[in-house]
C-alpha cells in the first residue's frame, strides 16, 4: 500500500461525505439513504481523506453502546467507504489510525461496527474481532458484528 503524497485527512461535515456514501454504499438507492440519524450530533465526527480537493475515503463515528461487548464509552463506526478508483492505497488505514487517536483522546474504550463481507478482511487487519454469526441487513446484505478495544 502506498498513500499518494497529495492526500490529506481532516474532519469533515456529514454533507461533505454523503456523495461518496451514495456512490459506494447506497448505489441505486435514494440519496436520502445516505443520511444517518446521528450525523449531526455533538459527539459525532466524520473523517475524510482528500486527494486533490476530492474526498476519496470517509467514515463516521459516534457514541453508541453495544450489548455484544462490555464497554464504558463505546463508539460506533458507520459509512466507511473508499472510492473504487482509489482503493488499496492505504486511505482506509489512514482514516482508522486517525480515528483511533481521536477516540483515545475521547476516552473511548471500544469501537464497533457491522462489517460488510467485502470489508471483513480490512477490519481484521486493523485489529477488529468478529463476534457472533453472519447476519443480513435488509437491502444491504450480509454483515458481521466486529469490535476493537481502544487502548
Amino acid at each position: 500500500m502506498q498513500i499518494q503524497t497529495n492526500s490529506h485527512i481532516q474532519l469533515v461535515e456529514a454533507e461533505d461525505i454523503r456523495p461518496l456514501r451514495h456512490k459506494m454504499l447506497r448505489k441505486g438507492k435514494e440519496f436520502s439513504s445516505t443520511s444517518y440519524k446521528r450525523d449531526d450530533e455533538k459527539d459525532t465526527f466524520h473523517l475524510g481523506v482528500f486527494v486533490e480537493n476530492q474526498i476519496v475515503s470517509c467514515a463516521t463515528f459516534y457514541p453508541q453502546n453495544t450489548d455484544k461487548a462490555h464497554a464504558k464509552n463505546a463508539y460506533r463506526l458507520r459509512g466507511m467507504a473508499t472510492d473504487i478508483n482509489y482503493s488499496r492505497n492505504g486511505y482506509g488505514m489512514k482514516i482508522m489510525t486517525e480515528a483511533f487517536n481521536i477516540l483515545k483522546n475521547r476516552n473511548c474504550d471500544l469501537i464497533w461496527c457491522n462489517a460488510r463481507l467485502i470489508a471483513f478482511p480490512f477490519y481484521q487487519y486493523v485489529g477488529f474481532e468478529a463476534k457472533g454469526d453472519l447476519f443480513d441487513i435488509s437491502d444491504i446484505g450480509p454483515h458481521y458484528y466486529m469490535y476493537k478495544r481502544i487502548k
